[in-house]
Order: C-alpha cells, then structure tokens, then sequence
C-alpha cells in the first residue's frame, strides 16, 4: 500500500481544488474539524498508481487549498469495486490494444501495447464546516456526506453524490449527478448520465441532459427560475407550481406537478 496525508496550513473553512484523473472522491464535513485533512492511498506499492501518489503534490495560498494527482503515463487500466460489479477504467491508452490477454483482470500478455492494470487511487477528505470543494477528474467518483458551502465537480464518467450544498455547479460526460439537497443555487450538465435534486429550495436551478433523465423535488422554500431539459430522457418536476419552470424533453416524457 501506497499513502500520503495532507494537511491545512490554516484553521477554519478551506476552499479546496482537488484533481483525481482516476480514482475515487470520499468527502465527509466534520463539525470537530477545524483544519481540512486529505489522505491519498492505493493498494499498489509500485507502479503506475504508487507512483502517482507519490508525486501528487499540495499548495496554499490563506485559505484555499489545492491538491494534484498526475496522471498516470503508458497504458493503463484502473481496476475497482462498485458494489458487486468489478469496474476497469482505462487511464491513458497509446496505440492499439487488439490481442491483450487478460486473466482475472490482470494483463499477462499481448504486443508492445500491453496494458497493466492498477489499482484505484482512493483520496479521503475531511472538511470542516462551511468549507467548499472542487473535484476535477476523468472518471473519479465523488461521494460527499454532510453540508459544503459551494462545490464544483467536472468529470468525463465519474458520479457525484453529495448529501448537501448550497450551490452547485457539475458538469460530467456520462455519469450521473446526484445531490440530497440545494440551498441556493445548481447548474449541472450531463449528456448521458442522470440527474436529480432530492430537495430544492434555492433561487435558481438550471438541469440539461442529452439522453439521461432529470429529476426535481422542490420545496415550499423555493423561489426564482427552474429549468429542466433533456433531448432523449424524462424530466419530472416534483412541488414546483409556485415556481417558474421550463422543462422540456424532445422525445420523453415531461411530468410537472
């Protein structure tokens, strides 16, 4: 195993920029904190995924903080778990990959193209209260447990699932964006992925998809503009009649009620 900690030079809220390429994001806001901790870790002890913790590198300026994983070079695949499903994400492919052979999710032979498969980059976060975070990635997914201030999240395949925040701004390619509650603001984006707001009760929210669905429950607390819009999939508007709302879908269904 593979690990490294870092630290807050500083008390209080933290503004932290975060940059996985592959991997994945566990947030979690303790209300004891006072300075923002961030472990990276991976089972492997060399290799491709070692080596990327090793050279992942910190800076801060007052109270912003900001960590860089690099990406991991040649061809390599990132073997991880998600639930009961053995999930591979390739990090960086140069070539053709046609005749690899692979058994029990490891390469053992093939051309000069061989991939070597790793294993996930994990970082654990803890965040005092009030903090607020951003998580750049290829296909890292990011879980956040307890309440950020203001959180950004770009990624081509990665999930987001945060509990809460009060603004919100997620862009993703295919994965799907989910968050238990918004305060105040959201704009998210997802061309193949889903989105849904468990409670809404800000003042402005703005949800695209191509293909994914989009799902909103405001609240009586809601107020200003909601728009929902999705080219393939469904768009359900949940407690939003006192709100106004654009929600249109070309080829789904579209539910406001």
């Amino acid at each position: 195993m593979t690990e490294r900690t870092f630290v807050s030079e500083t008390s209080g809220p933290i503004v932290l920029a975060l940059s996985v390429p592959v991997g994945s994001v566990r947030v979690q806001v303790l209300d004891s904190l006072t300075t923002a901790r961030v472990v990276l870790r991976t089972d492997d002890t060399t290799g491709p995924a070692a080596d990327a913790v090793n050279r992942a590198r910190s800076v801060q300026n007052g109270q912003a903080f900001g960590i860089e994983v690099p990406e991991m070079p040649g061809n390599v695949t990132v073997q991880s778990r998600r639930g009961n499903r053995i999930v591979q994400s390739v990090s960086t492919v140069y070539g053709s990959v046609t005749g690899v052979t692979i058994v029990n999710g490891r390469v053992v032979s093939g051309g000069t193209n061989t991939m070597q498969t790793v294993s996930l980059i994990e970082a654990t976060v803890c965040l005092p209260p009030h903090s607020s975070i951003a998580v750049v990635s290829q296909s890292a997914d990011a879980a956040v447990f307890g309440y950020v201030d203001r959180m950004e999240f770009r990624s081509v395949s990665g999930d987001l699932d945060a509990d809460g925040v009060r603004e919100l701004r997620a862009n993703t390619t295919s994965g799907d964006i989910h968050v238990g509650r918004v305060t105040e603001q959201v704009t998210a984006r997802s061309v193949s992925g889903d989105i849904e707001v468990g409670l809404y009760d800000g003042r402005g929210a703005t949800l695209s998809a191509t293909s994914g669905d989009i799902r909103v429950q405001a609240t009586s607390g809601a107020a200003g503009p909601l728009s929902a819009n999705s080219v393939s999939g469904d768009v359900r508007i949940s407690g939003a009649r006192h709100l106004n709302v654009s929600a249109n879908t070309v080829s789904g269904r579209v539910r406001n009620g």
